[in-house]
């Protein structure tokens, strides 16, 4: 089993960025949610550790090229 803590902190970064509004919440919980997955791919052996790596900080690049979208008025 290898080790994913840097997936893991780069899930928590997106985490980070999208409740301190810095980048599109939409986007960020999907981007998340991929990194988690990949994560588990790695953990489980059916995903080799660079690639992992390499498909986070993909999806972490993507995360952050979204600002977040101004608040939907209320009804």
């Amino acid at each position: 089993m290898e080790s994913t803590e840097p997936l893991d902190a780069i899930a928590s970064r997106i985490q980070a960025a999208w409740e301190s509004g810095r980048i599109c919440s939409l986007v960020g919980r999907g981007c998340r949610a991929r990194v988690v997955r990949i994560s588990r791919l790695v953990e489980a052996g059916r995903l080799d550790p660079a690639v992992g790596l390499r498909l986070t900080l993909e999806t972490e690049a993507l995360a952050f090229c979204l600002a977040p979208l101004p608040p939907e008025p209320p009804l």
